[in-house]
């Protein structure tokens, strides 16, 4: 197992790039953040999941990517997550067992009280909702997160994709 010293977990972390899947929509609130907060970003194709790292490490000639330690799933608002539920519930389910890390699902525009008050505009039941939310918690170590301003999620996806690269590189996982 390698271990990396400070100094150089320091510059790997200052280095690492933020990918932005290409298929992700409507996603310029996030770009913007990266790009007023100088965090390095590129938009290339994921096999699952919106967001993750890619990182230049020492003794590595290639770019690693951490799609397979830590992704982010982002969706715009209950709408769009129910939606998904009800009328493409097998595409979305198989995001999920792609994953092979920690998978967080960030759902902006909404509270989780939002779910359990119907304060979205489909027919899914609230019970239903929220069984399946739970029920992909517990099946694929699934962790939610609800961001009732979206202004805030470039810096949640950043900070939770560091944090996680912090922990890999300090624990010799990478």
């Amino acid at each position: 197992m390698f271990r990396y010293s400070d100094k150089e977990i320091k510059e790997i972390l200052k280095e690492a790039t933020v990918v932005v899947d290409t298929r992700e929509q409507k996603c310029g609130h996030i770009i913007e953040y990266f790009k007023t907060k100088k965090i390095p970003y590129v938009c290339e194709k994921l096999d699952f999941g919106d967001y993750t790292l890619k990182v230049h490490l020492p003794h590595v000639e290639r770019p690693v990517y951490l799609q397979d330690k830590c992704v982010i799933e982002r969706k715009a608002n209950l709408n769009e997550l129910s939606g998904n539920f009800t009328q493409s519930r097998e595409r979305i389910e198989s995001e999920f067992l792609k994953g092979r890390g920690k998978m967080h699902l960030l759902i902006e525009n909404a509270k989780y009280e939002d779910i359990l008050l119907h304060n979205y505009n489909t027919k899914y039941l609230p019970q239903s909702f929220m069984g399946t939310l739970k029920a992909f918690e517990a099946r694929y170590d699934l962790k939610i997160m609800y961001l009732e301003n979206s202004t805030y999620s470039g810096d949640f996806i950043y900070r939770t994709l560091q944090h996680h690269l912090r922990e890999l590189l300090r624990k010799g996982e990478l």
